[in-house]
């Protein structure tokens, strides 16, 4: 298994800014998307420990709590003539996976917005079409109005089916009702349908074989959503233009398996962290991360517990 990622690191300047921060950083120390300078700021109010390290006051290395109070990390200052090294490191590797894992999942929802967007889009602006050719045929027809706007109408409630099965998708893979075991089948046809529009952006074919409601497995469906976002988009991302992405959804005996095959192309460096979270995930959750790859193939699988019948 590869070794879990557990340390962050950011540079301060002379007056406390923060000049960079990479995204383990800001997932270990809980920080918002936005103003990094200002969220730290505001996290060293909330913590004195922290203000007392960045301002140089006190030892080198603290132990600082979550906003629970439960300690999750340690946090050690390098002082150099131009400015602050602090270096983030997680107390107890068990509990790395919570917070990046929902790194990865900002990085990959990121991405999935502007899908949703287009998919979104398309529907609503045909919508907008029939609706002014149902006018049209409104203001120069009485006698056969009802029967030439059938057609219409019928492609209204069609767009809007559309637009209703992109939102639930987004909903189901972003935020899952928690459960003991959940619809892992369901789950993969989702999300990689969610990455269509990236997919079709990149000209990388994607295609899913899985059944709905045939493949069940048990376990947190968020933390589940969570890994195979992760999964998806650094496979969309490290597939060559032209090549061809699957996903699958089996169950074998006592395990679920959702995999992914894909043409091997150059990883995206940005995203090597994901595995390591993956893979922690997986462990957390009963199960484990397979990856192997053959010639020009790439197959990545999250292995998880079947759902056990009552």
């Amino acid at each position: 298994m590869p070794p879990m990622i557990s340390e962050g690191t950011a540079f301060l300047d002379g007056r406390g800014n923060v000049c960079a921060a990479d995204e383990l950083f800001r997932a270990l120390l809980q920080l918002p998307a936005g103003d990094t300078t200002e969220a730290l700021r505001e996290r060293a109010v909330e913590l004195p420990a922290l203000a007392d390290l960045i301002g140089g006051r006190g030892p080198d290395t603290v132990r600082l709590p979550a906003l629970d109070g439960a300690p999750i990390f340690d946090l050690s200052r390098t002082t150099g003539e131009s400015g602050l090294l602090l270096r983030a490191t997680l107390a107890d590797p068990a509990l790395t996976a919570h917070p990046l894992e929902y790194a990865m999942q900002a990085v990959a929802l990121a991405r999935l917005a502007g899908s949703v967007a287009h998919d979104v889009k398309n529907p609503l602006n045909a919508m907008a079409l029939q609706l002014a050719l149902l006018s049209d045929k409104i203001s120069t027809s009485s006698e056969a109005l009802a029967a030439s706007c059938v057609g219409n109408l019928a492609s209204l409630k069609n767009q809007i089916v559309r637009v209703n099965e992109v939102v639930r998708r987004f909903l189901d893979v972003a935020d899952p009702t928690p459960a003991g075991g959940f619809d892992a089948g369901s789950l993969l046809v989702d999300a990689v349908s969610l990455f269509g529009h990236e997919g079709r952006r990149r000209r990388v074919a994607m295609a899913c074989e899985a059944a709905p409601g045939a493949v069940r497995a048990s376990g947190d469906p968020g933390r589940a959503a969570r890994l195979l976002l992760g999964l998806l988009w650094r496979a969309i991302a490290s597939t060559p233009e032209g090549g061809k992405l699957l996903a699958r959804a089996v169950a074998v005996e006592g395990e679920v398996t959702l995999s992914i095959e894909h043409g091997r192309g150059a990883p995206d460096p940005a995203l090597a962290w994901m595995g390591p979270v993956v893979a922690s995930g997986a462990i957390a959750m009963a199960g484990r991360l397979e990856e192997s790859s053959h010639e020009d193939t790439v197959r990545v699988a999250l292995v998880l517990p079947k759902e056990r019948a009552l």
